[in-house]
Parts: structure tokens; sequence; C-alpha cells
């Protein structure tokens, strides 16, 4: 009895035992798996970063087969397609990607061949080198991020720009033809670039050119941030440009700097061709810096130009591609027809405005503005300011104001927008690009110079970038609103009615008179 009592307890034990070492040997197997199938998937990245697009592309293929349920497969699949995703690099850094233009340039029918993704490359820096040529863009590349987000395509080739009929046509003569080579209709590519254009003018599938960018920006956060993208391709002619991208064939040309004018500018074609008057109403142009459908000179948009007689700036006739009925401000420039690299002046004014709904003057400051800032006489505490650093340095200017104790003190002055209330950047603004967000705010305070007396106790501090520090311990015991004003006094912008080009910080201060020993 005693015997079947230890056989039974035995079994039992056996029975409880069983499922909990196999459930431990299934995590074990499920563990040792997810380590392998990560193993392979670092060994395909790696081979990858290093460029060796060919042997990384069969080794994430290999990881699919090998690893169905790995949560990496997506991402091995978007890098291994036929159009895949190569990786993204950063080509000029000049800030965190909130406080600065974001900017991701691309290309079409570049296969993953070495040589042509070393030619991708090549083209890809070609790019910024053309946008910095221009001084309205160059003079402020820092403030500026530029992302390559490289790709590669299966094929290479731009799509005909043909009539439904003309393709059938193609079709039947494909089907009648016996050698190999037919007439290309459709080529497979990355960002699938079609000759959409009256001239053949390259355009790329916008839904593709978001795909990809939005893949970039989960791997490099930052790369979409303002979803402005210059897309190239490589058997492109010419190019298109608006709503945030900037279409184009080779980017060493001038018209690189004509689309993304048009892009993220806002600005209109200066150049003529089409015979028939402009359509009655509905014009668009009107909005745009550099077009007008009045030869009247004070009532152009660039009238201020005029009024100081600003050289190369006049009343042309022809713009926006008419030859008559619209009116363009000077004979040359790089949204006029192609061969001028640089932007006539009100294009420039046009261009360096927009920068600025981007960014701030101020780049940083400290101590916060939330709280009163407390010092004592004669001690080191500081204010420290950095404003951007464009080419030109800007203007800094301190204030201070005394308060009385129950004065609560003004309110901060800069405009501070909060980014849950800014609008979806691909909503667009009546012919300004995309616009930026500082554009958006009401800056009528600054009409106004700030609150108390210039005051030039703050001193630039060695180093770069340029910085600025207020020594509060040198100012006498009192309760202060101190308030610093960044400009940009370029003589590239002649009017500024938005105050886009000036910037204010605001904090309230008590300064304590030195302890007696």
């Amino acid at each position: 009895m005693r015997r079947l009592r230890l056989i039974t307890l035995l079994s039992l034990l056996l029975l409880l035992g069983m499922p909990v070492r196999a459930q431990d040997d299934e995590q074990d197997d499920a563990r040792e798996t997810n380590d392998e199938a990560l193993a392979a998937y670092d060994k395909a990245l790696k081979a990858q970063r290093k460029r060796r697009w060919k042997s990384a592309k069969r080794a994430f293929r290999r990881f699919i087969k090998r690893y169905p349920e790995s949560p990496l497969v997506e991402d091995a699949r978007e890098r291994s397609g036929d159009n895949a995703y190569l990786g993204c690099e950063i080509l000029w850094k000049s800030g965190p990607a909130s406080r600065r233009i974001d900017v991701a340039v691309m290309g079409d029918g570049f296969t993953i061949d070495a040589s042509d993704q070393n030619r991708l490359g090549k083209w890809a820096e070609l790019c910024i080198d053309v946008l910095w040529h221009e001084k309205g863009f160059g003079h402020y590349k820092n403030y500026f991020n530029v992302y390559f987000v490289r790709l590669a395509s299966l094929e290479e080739g731009v799509d005909p720009n043909l009539s439904p009929e003309e393709i059938e046509k193609k079709r039947k003569k494909n089907k009648q033809r016996r050698r190999a080579l037919n007439y290309k209709i459709d080529y497979s590519t990355a960002l699938d670039a079609k000759a959409a254009g009256p001239q053949g003018q390259v355009m790329m599938n916008r839904g593709l050119v978001y795909k990809w960018l939005e893949i970039a920006h989960k791997k490099v956060p930052g790369a979409g941030d303002d979803r402005l993208v210059i897309a190239f391709a490589q058997f492109g002619k010419l190019g298109m440009g608006g709503g945030g991208i900037a279409h184009v064939g080779r980017p060493d040309k001038s018209i690189t700097t004509h689309e993304f004018g048009h892009a993220f500018v806002g600005l209109l074609d200066e150049y003529q061709g089409n015979p028939t008057p402009p359509p009655p109403g509905g014009r668009r142009w009107v909005r745009a810096a550099n077009a007008s459908v009045t030869d009247d000179p004070q009532k152009v948009p660039w009238a201020h130009f005029l009024k100081q007689r600003v050289k190369r700036v006049g009343v042309y006739e022809g713009g926006a591609t008419y030859n008559k009925g619209v009116w363009r401000p000077a004979r040359t420039c790089a949204m006029n027809a192609a061969g001028a690299t640089a932007f006539c002046p009100v294009c420039r004014e046009a261009a360096i405005l927009v920068i600025y709904e981007y960014v701030r003057p101020i780049d940083t400051y400290a101590p916060g503005t939330e709280t009163e800032i407390k010092a004592l006489q004669g001690d080191d505490s500081k204010i420290t300011v950095t404003p951007m650093q464009p080419k030109k340095p800007l203007k800094v200017r301190w204030y201070v104001a005394v308060r009385e104790p129950e004065d609560p003190g003004v309110d901060d002055l800069t405009i501070e927008e909060d980014p849950e209330q800014w609008p979806p950047m691909y909503a667009g603004r009546g012919g300004r690009g995309f616009g930026g967000k500082r554009a958006n705010a009401d800056r009528s305070e600054y009409d106004e110079p700030p609150p108390g007396e210039l005051n030039k106790l703050a001193k630039r501090l060695k180093g770069k970038p340029r910085r600025y520090a207020f020594p509060l311990g040198k100012l006498p015991p009192g309760l202060y609103t101190i308030t610093v004003e960044v400009k940009d006094e370029t003589k590239f912008v002649i009017k500024d009615p938005k105050h886009l080009l000036e910037d204010r910080q605001t904090w309230q201060v008590r300064v304590d008179p030195k302890p007696k020993r």
C-alpha cells in the first residue's frame, strides 16, 4: 500500500513538473530565436551601413525568410525591396530639429549598384551646394538641417508623359515586337518619377516621397519635421515645385534654387511664353511676392523696393508664364529662365522672411522665465542668450525697467507659440509654400520698443557660437524687468511688417543687497 502511494506521488510530481519544464524550454527557445534574429538583422544592417549594398540586401531577405515572425521584418522589407530604403544620413547639421528648418533630399532612378549609389551621394551633396550658392540660403545655412534619404530603385528611368491612347498604342507595339527591347512605358523606381509637364518636367509621386520620408524620420528623428523635400531624378529634365517638394532633374543646375523657391518660399515663375492672357479671378499669384496683375509702381508687392530705388528692381511685363497681363520685379532671377543661379532682391527678401517664419532669432537662453530670478549684488549671477548664427551677426540689445514691489511685472513679451496649436505643416498658406510656425502669431507688441531703458552692461562671451551675458550682480538692489531684443538688420530685407526678424525674451529679476558680515 505504501509502495502504491509512493508511485502515485511520483507520478503526480512528474505530471505537475512536465508542463513547467516544457514552458521553460519554450521560453528558452524563443529567447534563443530572438537573439539569433537580432544578430542576423544587425549583421545585415552593418553591411548596409558599410555600403555593401547587394550583400546587405541578400542578408535582409534571408532574415525575412528565416524569421518571418520577428518585429524587425517590416524594416527588413523596406531595406531590401526592389525599391528600397538604404538609410538616412545627415549632410548638414546646425542644431536641434525643433529649432531648425529640416530639409530632406532624395533621388530616384539610382539602382543598388555601387556606381549608381556613389553618383546618388554626390548628387545629394550638389543639392546643398547649389542652395548655399544663393545668398538668401547660404548666409542662413545655420538655420537649416539637411538629411539625405538614400534610396535604391529597381530600374533607371523616368516614365514618359503619354496620353492613355499613346500608352495603349505603345503596348500594342510591344506585343508585336520580337526583340527583348520594348518601348518602356512604366519604370519601377523608388519615387515613380514621370515627365509630367508640358516640357517634360520631371515630377515624383508625392505619396512615395512622403512614404520614404516617414520611414527616414522614424530612424533619424527630425528628417521629416517640416516635410520639406528636394527630390531629384537621374534621368529627369527641368523640374516642378510647390507644396513643400522641389522636383528636379540633375541638381547642380540653377533649377534646384528655382524649384526650392516654389516649394519653400511660395515664389512664382518669372519667365514668359504663354501668349494667352491670364484667367480672370482666382489669380493666386496676387499673393506671391514676385508677381503682380498691375503695373502700378505703388501697388505691386515690391513697391517698397521701388521707393528706395533698389538696383535691378523695376516693373517688367511678363511673368507667371504669361507674356501679357502679369508683371515681375527683375529682368534676371533664379525664378526666371534657366541660367541665373541667384534670386533677385525681391525674391531674396521673400526667402529670408520665410526662413524667419520657421526659426526664432533667439536660439537658446538661460535661465528660464517661469519664475523670478534672485541674485545678490556683486555675485556672478547672469542671464545668457545665444542668438542664431547667420553670416552677419544679429544685433543684441538689453533693456532694463525698474519694478515697484507691488508690480507683478509685465508679461513675457516673447510670442511663445504653442506647438499643439500649430496648423499641420502640409496645410499650405496661400501661395507661401507650407509656411512657418511663427508667421501665425500676433506680434503687434513689437510695434513698440521693450519696456525700460537701453542698458550696456551685457558682454559677448568668448568663443563660438556667439553668446551674450547680462551680469545681474552689477545691478543695484531692486526689482527689475530685463528684456533682451535680438534683431536681424540684414540689408536683404527692406520691409518686415510681421516683425519676423525680431525676437524678445523677458525675465523678472530681484537683486538683493550684499549681506553684511
